[in-house]
């Protein structure tokens, strides 16, 4: 496939050339090369930061310092962009280390790792609200959910409770991430997410006495010992339904 403006020099640093064969240079003209996998990664930097609507040809190519025209040369078009950006973002997924006989240790572990992955990611879930993705799904990239699907079946789990297991267990962790994870790591401008007691400011006396009784006491938890909270509830469940 072509380099975008060839007639640009491409500098290789030395010793890229071994045994004859030519491999792709790191940098041109002090930008780093262009690949699949370099367009994706910034078109998630811009979905973390301003969400789908902003994801443009054009945006990416900002964010690149390269024009939208090169970025054809390495994407047929945003759908395919679209394609890359789940590939690269399914085979950062941390695979599940799963073991029946310390299963609740074990999942707990799985949990926090997903809970750093979609944080690593954000964007993502408003671009599978907002974008169909489901034609990009394969074998490879389903495979961390089969493990957790066959984890609760070894488990004893029926079919039926196997599959709401896993589903709560996905939307737990993603939902956490999703609306407080989120709040905290990039809190709106002016808003500072440990001051919020979940009460609103001077609210009338007598108002409010139940949050006002609870924000006494643990609102400014942070979110890890808020999350393991959620674990242990996930899990006393789990085990309910075995």
């Amino acid at each position: 496939m072509a380099e975008a403006d060839d007639a640009e020099t491409l500098t290789t640093p030395p010793g890229e050339h071994a045994a004859g064969v030519r491999r792709r240079p790191e940098f041109r003209k002090g930008r780093p090369t262009l690949t699949r996998e370099r367009i994706a990664r910034a078109a998630l930097e811009i979905l973390g930061e301003a969400g789908p609507a902003e994801l443009t040809m054009r945006a990416v190519g900002t964010r690149l310092g390269v024009s939208p025209r090169a970025l054809y040369n390495y994407v047929a078009d945003r759908r395919d962009l679209l394609g890359e950006i789940v590939a690269v973002c399914q085979g950062d997924r941390p695979q599940p280390r799963l073991d029946t006989d310390r299963w609740q240790e074990s999942l707990r572990t799985h949990c926090r790792d997903l809970r750093a992955w979609y944080r690593a990611h954000p964007g993502m879930l408003a671009l599978a609200r907002a974008e169909d993705l489901t034609p990009f799904a394969s074998a490879d990239l389903l495979r961390p959910d089969d493990a957790l699907v066959g984890f609760f079946l070894d488990l004893g789990f029926s079919p039926q409770n196997a599959y709401r297991a896993w589903s709560i267990t996905v939307l737990q962790v993603s939902g956490f991430a999703e609306v407080w994870d989120a709040w905290h790591d990039r809190p709106p401008s002016g808003s500072d997410p440990a001051a919020w007691t979940g009460v609103p400011p001077d609210p009338a006396a007598g108002e409010l006495p139940h949050l006002r009784r609870v924000a006494a006491e643990s609102a400014s938890e942070p979110p890890d010992v808020l999350f393991e909270s959620v674990l242990t509830m996930l899990i006393a469940g789990l085990e309910a339904m075995r």
